[in-house]
């Protein structure tokens, strides 16, 4: 009792020194249910399905489903030893390595899962050791990896994409097996593990499939949305709706990126005929087999005005831009899919905020790489501009016969052997790869501003269907800003309106709401005068401009070789895109100016759901490997035989357990 009024009092002086000083953003660690001793938790578990997980961050949660689909799931909190201690180690080659190490990694993975009864258990705790079947499962990616290969008496099923693992032992004996795979890029899922009583194998898989389907409950409990409780429930409209809005943007990124790679494709190669085109007419003297750097010079001068070469680069600079903007829908798509399966788990709850962070992430990450990828793309060109007008010079001169004069009759030909070279020379074709290495951070760059663009335009159209939160809150009251959880606690919004109207920082703060909010009036002005919001894409076409740098592929080799500055192109009918059609909307560069959406959200200390949401993700997404484990357990499963050889046992315990751990974490 003296406890709980300490951390009542605690929490209360938190909030009043906040509303003075502001706090560097934390999370406090809130007890949802109940606060119990070891032995009157595992009192409570009688009759019930009870799910948990190994990990604790401060007294572990127990969630405890009533049987069937009706009465509400509760949750109790308690520093009680688990009946079980579940250890899993790894090899990597044969080595020992810890989980960091095999985690992506190639090779031959050894997973080694140890669980048995916990000797520090009390009480009940114990007697759910001694007398409840243990059944560990787990799952591996078949993409990844392949080759599984186990321990005897281990199940080994495949299920979809997933290999499932099942291993079973008797009523307080220890499971230990070993499992290998041969890893493209090493994963597996978390380990759970189910102890149950039953009188017969197919009883045990029935109660898998009920524990599984129990599983699906727990994160409803933890958000209190009950309409995620169906298969998609009150949510099935909007799902329905967002998943046409991906399938759409998967055919757009198909689309798009294979018309974009022909177009990249013929301006690359126009370019790189306009770049040997000038370099042939500055050509004197004898050819020669290597490149004249006089002649590379003058080309260099025709990279300003109105030259072939300056509408080449151009043109290539705009065929760069579009092609890598085509990997924007496939980021939106991979976005939008996230988001069904955010709602699915979790429903609405929240969402409005995390995707007007994820907004802010995807967009500064996207701009970040971007740039890089084009200082990469420019410094790659510099080495295969050289070994291109290498080649090109090569074949020019065996085709003229090293005469000038005849070098313009025979450019072409030459353009065409020095491309085909691309795939045979080493040194033309590996500085190639530096090329395309380049295009591809470009194209991730992209995906990352695609999912941003997809997330801020899902929270704009449909943010009136995100009920529990700000989805819709343009406005600048401070109360807007609050996490729902302290939305209605009245100390809680004193302190935070104190802050906003008395603290250089709340001010500051205030006044760029303030900003965000008229520039997003101003944006639904202009949609609506527009016909309303288009859907047909999520996407927008960037205002990143790539000819800065193109110009300087020519130029820069000029310089590498002491020859002058690089120019800049000066040609005019440039294409790229800088009309403010394409461009980020301001509300969102505003709010993304500080590195994301909503970064005053968390200046107070104050207690959030979302590890408990997190925590009840993760135990319901094993709800698949259990089902698929469920088989196994059948009369006619491995496992299920396992049982049957041991007699089986009698139905000693009314309770059920499933406990979640993951050791690549």
């Amino acid at each position: 009792m003296h406890r709980n009024l300490r951390r009542i009092c605690g929490a209360t002086l938190s909030v009043a020194l906040a509303a003075a000083v502001p706090a560097v953003p934390a999370t406090a660690t809130p007890l949802s249910g109940r606060q119990l001793e070891a032995q009157d938790a595992a009192a409570s578990f009688t009759g019930h399905d009870v799910f948990t997980t190994a990990e604790v961050i401060d007294a572990r949660r127990f969630y405890i489903a009533p049987r069937g689909s009706e009465g509400a799931i509760e949750h109790i909190s308690t520093d009680t030893p688990l009946p079980w201690t579940v250890s899993v180690d790894y090899t990597l080659d044969g080595p020992s390595a810890s989980g960091a190490q095999v985690r992506g990694a190639r090779g031959l993975v050894g997973v080694h899962v140890h669980v048995q009864p916990n000797a520090a258990a009390q009480g009940d705790m114990r007697r759910f050791a001694r007398q409840l079947r243990p059944v560990v499962v787990f799952t591996f990616p078949t993409r990844d990896c392949a080759d599984i290969s186990a321990d005897n008496g281990v199940s080994l099923t495949q299920s979809g994409q997933r290999t499932v693992v099942a291993a079973t032992a008797d009523p307080g004996e220890a499971v230990d097996f070993r499992v290998y795979a041969d890893a493209v890029r090493f994963s597996m899922s978390p380990v759970v593990l189910a102890a149950l009583s039953a009188d017969s194998p197919d009883h045990y898989a029935d109660v898998l499939r009920t524990l599984a389907a129990q599983s699906g409950r727990l994160t409803a409990s933890v958000n209190n949305d009950t309409a995620a409780q169906g298969a998609d429930g009150a949510h099935a409209e909007l799902i329905a709706t967002l998943t046409t809005l991906r399938d759409q943007e998967r055919a757009l990124a198909k689309s798009a990126i294979a018309e974009q790679t022909t177009q990249h494709s013929r301006a690359f190669h126009e370019y790189m005929a306009a770049y040997v085109g000038s370099y042939t007419t500055h050509l004197s003297g004898s050819i020669g087999t290597k490149t004249q750097l006089g002649a590379l010079m003058g080309t260099a001068g025709e990279l300003k005005g109105d030259t072939p070469l300056a509408y080449a680069v151009t043109g290539l600079a705009t065929a760069v831009n579009a092609l890598s903007d085509a990997h924007q829908h496939t980021g939106a798509a991979d976005e939008v899919d996230r988001i069904i399966q955010r709602i699915r788990q979790q429903g609405t709850q929240g969402l409005a905020e995390e995707l007007k962070k994820t907004a802010g992430e995807q967009t500064r990450l996207g701009a970040k790489e971007y740039s890089a990828g084009q200082s990469q793309l420019s410094q790659a060109m510099v080495p295969y501009s050289m070994a291109y007008t290498d080649a090109y010079t090569a074949h020019l001169d065996t085709l003229a016969g090293g005469d000038v004069g005849a070098a313009a009759q025979f450019q072409q030909q030459a353009t065409e052997q020095t491309n085909a070279d691309n795939t045979t020379d080493p040194n033309l074709s590996g500085n190639m790869q530096n090329v395309n290495a380049a295009m591809d951070t470009l194209a991730a760059a992209r995906e990352h501003t695609g999912a941003g663009s997809a997330a801020r335009q899902i929270m704009l159209r449909f943010s009136g269907r995100f009920g529990g939160d700000s989805a819709g809150a343009d406005g600048v009251e401070p109360i807007n800003k609050l996490q729902p959880a302290l939305r209605h606690s009245p100390l809680a919004q004193q302190a935070y309106r104190d802050w906003y109207a008395h603290s250089i920082g709340g001010r500051a703060e205030m006044l760029r709401a303030k900003r965000i909010a008229d520039a997003r009036a101003a944006e639904r002005q202009a949609r609506s005068a527009n016909g309303g919001d288009d859907m047909s894409t999520l996407v927008s076409a960037s205002n990143d401009d790539a000819s800065a740098d193109v110009a300087k592929y020519a130029g820069s080799v000029t310089t590498s070789l002491g020859g002058g500055t690089a120019a800049t192109t000066q040609g005019s009918g440039s294409d790229t895109h800088t009309n403010s059609d394409g461009a980020i909307p301001e509300s969102e560069r505003l709010a993304t100016q500080l590195g994301y959406s909503g970064l005053a959200n968390h200046q107070l200390i104050v207690p959030s759901a979302q590890y408990l949401i997190d925590e009840t993700v993760q135990i319901g997404a094993m709800a698949p490997a259990l089902s698929a484990a469920a088989d196994a357990m059948g009369a006619n499963g491995a496992l299920g035989r396992q049982v049957a050889a041991s007699g089986g046992e009698a139905s000693s315990l009314d309770s059920r357990m499933v406990i979640v751990t993951n050791p690549l974490r």
